[in-house]
């Protein structure tokens, strides 16, 4: 199967409270050395695998002229099946959607995060809910026809009635794809250095389980914990992150995977500058993948996929067994109705989606024998 390709294009015009990812506010003016260095890393890595799926995230790639993303295309094989760049309301203008139609690009990740205007401020989003209205108007009226809508639930002092108003916002809009994020606090993000308070985690689960019983009504596929599609819209970059195919990362912090190798950018966007002029890729750090960090891997990931996994194609990948104690466990967690296993699928109910990690701890026992 052929890789992907994920390109990082990291400026905001604001940190959000919430974000702990690289990123840079920077003036307009640093895009295009960026951009022309990002080319270069491409050139210099020899990358020539046709990818199937490219997706420019980030950041706000959508900040960025299009003209810059199209010479980054242009700079990779061709042919990709899917085109996907990450946009946020209010940076979008009818010049620069039908820009993304002319060079490929096939499918729009829109960073909603809520309908609400006060759950936005909150949040330190530039954008309201009217501005998320007509880039989807937008997008519509410009023919694209798999669009893809982020959401955040449980942001402090997020109502259950705006959570239910949100979902109402999907149901009426039917984009072809949803994503749901429950709110982390992570350390590296304003609200974590300041200790923000935060949901509960029944609120958590209360939306949560409000969002997957109602996109199940309107014929929304659930595929992973996070995501939703409908039928045939499924996001295949991403797909190949949770099921193991190689990809290539380009850009300040990107990750890269292939044959049991993993690899990442450096998070400086002077040292990114400084390798790539010197004529150095910027490969900060890697790591081999042991059968430790398989096995572990193929749970979290399979887990993850609503369809579950085969445990036995894993064990037979790895040169393992499961043991007698394992088995019991396993026994133990589907009796407590957190697993389904027919005995060659393994999968999580939903009982167990919130559940994800606790369960995967439970499963990566020492009775695994490597």
């Amino acid at each position: 199967m052929n890789p992907g390709v994920y390109v990082h294009i990291p400026f905001c015009e604001q940190r959000c409270y919430y974000c702990a990812f690289t990123v840079a506010v920077s003036s307009p003016e640093t895009y295009e050395p960026y951009v022309r260095r990002l080319i270069r890393e491409i050139e210099l890595s020899g990358f020539a695998d046709p990818p199937e799926t490219i997706f420019f995230g980030g950041g706000t790639p959508s900040i960025v002229e299009p003209e810059l993303l199209e010479r980054i295309l242009h700079a990779l094989p061709g042919g990709a099946r899917e085109v996907t760049v990450e946009t946020n309301p209010g940076t979008l203008s009818d010049s620069k959607i039908e820009h993304y139609r002319s060079i490929g690009v096939n499918r729009l990740s829109l960073g909603v995060q809520s309908f609400c205007d006060e759950d936005l401020r909150n949040a330190g989003r530039l954008h309201n809910a009217a501005a998320v209205l007509k880039d989807f108007e937008s997008l519509r009226s410009h023919g694209f026809g798999n669009i893809s809508v982020d959401l955040i639930a449980g942001l402090p002092n997020q109502r259950h009635e705006v959570w239910k108003q949100n979902l109402d916002w999907v149901e009426r809009l039917r984009p072809e794809h949803i994503s749901i994020y429950m709110l982390d606090k992570e350390e590296r993000s304003a609200w974590g250095r300041q200790n923000a308070e935060f949901q509960d985690d029944d609120v958590y689960a209360a939306f949560y389980n409000e969002a997957a019983e109602r996109l199940e009504k309107c014929g929304y596929v659930h595929y992973e914990i996070s995501n939703w599609a409908l039928p045939g819209f499924q996001c295949l970059h991403n797909l190949k992150y949770w099921t193991g195919v190689p990809y290539r990362g380009f850009g300040v912090s990107a990750h890269s995977f292939a044959r049991n190798r993993r690899f990442w950018n450096t998070g400086s966007l002077k040292e990114y500058a400084d390798l790539i002029d010197s004529g150095s890729l910027p490969v900060s750090g890697e790591e081999e993948l042991t059968p430790e960090i398989r096995l572990e891997e193929a749970f979290l990931l399979g887990l993850r996929q609503i369809a579950g996994f085969d445990i036995w194609s894993v064990a037979g990948e790895l040169g393992i067994r499961y043991s007698t104690e394992w088995l019991d466990r396993l026994a133990d967690l589907e009796d407590a109705g957190w697993i389904q296993f027919d005995g060659k699928i393994l999968k999580l109910t939903p009982s167990g989606w919130m559940l994800a990690t606790g369960v995967t701890e439970e499963l990566l026992s020492p009775e695994i024998l490597l």
